[in-house]
C-alpha cells in the first residue's frame, strides 16, 4: 500500500509546511497527490493561502500601488504550467512576453519556478539527443516540455502554491532519474539469463483438528478446535451456541423453572402408601406444557375420590366432581404459575388425603405462554434435531420431553461418549 491511499485529510502542520514550502521530497509528494484528489484539503491550502493574498493587497495600499492592471493581476495569479514552459523555451512574444517578464521582476515564487525549469530543459537536453526516434515522434524540447505541461497543468489551474510545490517534485524525480540513468550508461553491460524458476506447489491447507461429530436426526454435527460447527446452518445463532456448548462438555445446569417444585420422593409415597395406600403419582415436582394437566393417583379399591388444585396463596382454583377412577382432567388453568394438588379419598365412610403433612406439598408450574409458542415453533421447524430439541426441553424445565430426545439422540449414537454423557445428565436431574 503506497503512501498516497495512508492520507486521509492534511494536517495542520502538513497545511503549514505546504504553504511554508517546507515538506520533504517525499512527503510533498504524497501531499501533492492527495490535494488532486481531495476538495476538503484544497479548501484548506487555499484558505490558508488567502492569508498571503490578504498581506499582499494590505501592503499595496500602504505604498499606494497603482488599481490592478493585467501585469498586476498575473503577478497575483502566478504563471501557469503553459506560461511558465512557453517563457524557457522562447515562444512568447509582444504583451504577453512583456507581461509575464514584468510578472517575474515582483513575483520571487515564479522567478525561482522558471529558473528551475530553465535548468531542467539545460541538464536533459543533452542526454535527449542521444535518443533515437521514430520521424513521428516530437523533437527532444518539444517532448520534455509537453510532459511538464501535462503533469502540472492540473495542479497550476487549482492553486498556484500546489502547482510549484509539484513542479518542484517532478524536477527533483527528473533529475534523480538522470544521473541514475547516466550512471547505468558508464558501467558495462553484463548479459545474464534467467532461467524460470520451477512450479513450486502450494501447500495445502491443513484442515482445523475435529472435536466433537454426532449424527443427530437426518443430518450430522460436527464441530472443530476453531469452534466451527457444521450441520446446523438452519438453527437460529442462539441454538447454535446452545450446541457448541453441550459438545464441548459443558453441563446441563437445571431449569430455574424447577425452583421450589422439587420435594424427597419417601415423604408422600412411603409414608402414606404404608398407612393407607393412597398416594399421588402425577404432576409433582414437574413443570408442564399443557394447561390441562392430567392428575394420577394410587387406586383405591371401593373409594370415591376428590380432586382438589390450589394457587400458590393455597386459595382453592378447581375441584372434581367425585371419581371412581384413578385420575382426572382439569379445565385450563392460567400458565406461568405454580400450583399445588390433593387427592381425597372415602371409603367405609373414613377419608384419606394425600399428601398430608408432614409430606411436602404436591406442587408443579403450568409453562408460560412466551416459552410454549418458541417450543411448539422449534418443535415444528427442527423436529429432525434431537440434540437442539432436547437442550430446548432441559432448559424450560421440561425433563421428561427432554430425556425422550436424548435418549433418541444417543440411540443414533450409540458409541458416542457425548450422546451417553448428555443422557445422563437429564437422568440425574430427574430423580
Amino acid at each position: 500500500m503506497g503512501i498516497k491511499t495512508l492520507i486521509e485529510h492534511l494536517t495542520q502542520k502538513q497545511v503549514d509546511d505546504y504553504c511554508r514550502q517546507q515538506l520533504s521530497v517525499a512527503e510533498l509528494l504524497s501531499v501533492s497527490d492527495h490535494l488532486g484528489e481531495c476538495e476538503i484539503c484544497r479548501g484548506l491550502i487555499e484558505r490558508a493561502m488567502n492569508g498571503d493574498a490578504a498581506f499582499f493587497a494590505l501592503r499595496s495600499e500602504a505604498f499606494g500601488e497603482a488599481a490592478e492592471m493585467p501585469s498586476l493581476r498575473l503577478a497575483r495569479a502566478h504563471l501557469t504550467a503553459e506560461q511558465a514552459a512557453g517563457y524557457v523555451d522562447r515562444n512568447l512574444t509582444g504583451e504577453e512576453l512583456h507581461t509575464i517578464t514584468d510578472h517575474l521582476t515582483h513575483c520571487e515564487q515564479c522567478a525561482l519556478a522558471v529558473a528551475d525549469l530553465n535548468d531542467f530543459k539545460n541538464q536533459m537536453a543533452p542526454s535527449l539527443d542521444r535518443e533515437y526516434y521514430p520521424a513521428s515522434v516530437p523533437s527532444p524540447a518539444e517532448s520534455w516540455r509537453h510532459r511538464m505541461v501535462a503533469s502540472l497543468s492540473a495542479a497550476f489551474r487549482r492553486s498556484p502554491r500546489l502547482a510549484f510545490g509539484a513542479a518542484l517534485t517532478a524536477l527533483l524525480l527528473a533529475v534523480t532519474g538522470w544521473l541514475i540513468w547516466r550512471t547505468q550508461q558508464g558501467e558495462p553491460k553484463q548479459e545474464t539469463v534467467n532461467l524460470p524458476a520451477p512450479p513450486q506447489p502450494a501447500p495445502a491447507p491443513q484442515p482445523a483438528l475435529m472435536v466433537a461429530q454426532l449424527k443427530d436426526g437426518e443430518g450430522q454435527l460436527t464441530l472443530d478446535e476453531e469452534g466451527k460447527l457444521t450441520g446446523a446452518d438452519d438453527l437460529p445463532i442462539e441454538y447454535q451456541s446452545m450446541l457448541k456448548d453441550a459438545l464441548t462438555g459443558r453441563r446441563i445446569e437445571r431449569s430455574s423453572q424447577l425452583k421450589g417444585l422439587s420435594r424427597p420422593p419417601s415423604s408422600l409415597m412411603s409414608g402414606d402408601k404404608q398407612r393407607n395406600e393412597l398416594f399421588v403419582i402425577e404432576p409433582v415436582g414437574k413443570v408442564l406444557m399443557t394447561d390441562r394437566p392430567t392428575f394420577r393417583w394410587s387406586p383405591m379399591e371401593g373409594a370415591t375420590f376428590v380432586v382438589e388444585i390450589y394457587d400458590s396463596r393455597f386459595n382453592l382454583v378447581d375441584t372434581s366432581p367425585q371419581l371412581t377412577e384413578h385420575s382426572w382432567a382439569s379445565a385450563a388453568l392460567a400458565r406461568g404459575k405454580v400450583y399445588a394438588w390433593q387427592v381425597k379419598a372415602t371409603k367405609d365412610g373414613q377419608e384419606f388425603t394425600s399428601p398430608r403433612p408432614p409430606a411436602p406439598q404436591a406442587r408443579f408450574r403450568i409453562l408460560d405462554q412466551a416459552k410454549a409458542s418458541e417450543l411448539a415453533r422449534a418443535k415444528r421447524d427442527y423436529s429432525s434435531s434431537h440434540l437442539a430439541l432436547g437442550l430446548l426441553y432441559a432448559e424450560a424445565g421440561l425433563l421428561k420431553e427432554a430425556e425422550q430426545e436424548l435418549r433418541a439422540l444417543q440411540k443414533a449414537n450409540p458409541d458416542s461418549k457425548i450422546a451417553r454423557n448428555l443422557l445422563s445428565q437429564i437422568q440425574a436431574l430427574r430423580r
